[in-house]
């Protein structure tokens, strides 16, 4: 920019000009945190911020079990569908899978649909096709492989363990954990997304099982048999130009929504 004309020209109509050296900063560099999975603790690198390689054949922290699910394939697509069926029960992560109803439907979106609505009425724990109707019509958690991506067997024990943990987390399952010295402490991460046919575009949404601040609490009281004494909320998407929006509106709801479990109770 030094170097252009017409940057410096524009610059300088408004009084501004950039120094010539960048400026230097001492920065922290913090430690690895220490993951704990099953009964062992591990570190990592922090600079890769990977741990893949160290938990592979671990036991998972908590894991749930696939007891009635559903595992929707095409004709063409069966020997994949069981093959990764196989590779699912050898994956040394902990996870119990009973074995799933199979459900061979034409490859079309109309007969998926028709075949789930007939299935999934069911008590089913996990579908590995979604779509809007597993969210919208039957919720129903849902995962979804791309038969292309398991039609390589030198590949397929090494996907199998990231589904693996990926159906895990959906069940509500712990894969590992870091030492947390807070205690009675809850964590809360709020962001916005948009709906276009709604006349409200920006909506609110908790990554959680629940989606209020009240029903946070509850649950939590539930698991924990007390309130938490201390509420870090992380709202992401905040720009400058909502700073006063986020600090007026919305944690006044925070405030009044946690007054409302008790008068004598205040933790944000």
């Amino acid at each position: 920019m030094s170097r252009n004309a017409s940057v410096q020209t524009t610059l300088s109509t408004w009084g501004l000009s950039f120094e010539n050296e960048l400026l230097n900063l001492t920065g922290r560099v913090l430690p690895a945190e220490r993951i704990l999975q099953g009964a062992r603790a591990y570190e990592y690198n922090p600079c890769d911020a990977d741990w893949s390689k160290e938990m592979r054949g671990l036991p998972l922290m908590t894991s749930m079990p696939l007891l009635i699910w559903l595992l929707s394939h095409t004709r063409r697509n069966a020997d994949v569908a069981h093959s990764l069926l196989q590779t699912l029960n050898k994956v040394p992560v902990g996870i119990h899978f009973q074995r799933p109803g199979m459900m061979e439907y034409d490859d079309r979106q109309e007969a998926l649909l028709r075949a789930l609505q007939q299935r999934a009425v069911q008590q089913v724990q996990m579908s590995f096709h979604p779509t809007q109707s597993l969210s919208v019509d039957c919720p129903t958690p849902s995962q979804c492989v791309v038969a292309h991506t398991l039609s390589r067997p030198q590949t397929l024990m090494t996907i199998a363990p990231k589904i693996s943990l990926q159906m895990n987390w959906k069940m509500e399952g712990e894969p590992w954990s870091v030492e947390i010295p807070l205690k009675h402490l809850m964590l809360v991460s709020t962001a916005t997304t948009t709906v276009p046919q709604e006349r409200d575009p920006s909506v609110h949404w908790w990554p959680a099982s629940t989606r209020a601040c009240p029903a946070a609490l509850k649950a939590y009281f539930k698991y924990n048999e007390c309130l938490p004494s201390r509420i870090m909320v992380y709202r992401d998407g905040v720009g400058d130009g909502v700073l006063l929006s986020v600090v007026n509106y919305e944690v006044p709801q925070f405030t009044q929504s946690i007054k409302a479990m008790g008068e004598d109770y205040a933790s944000f």
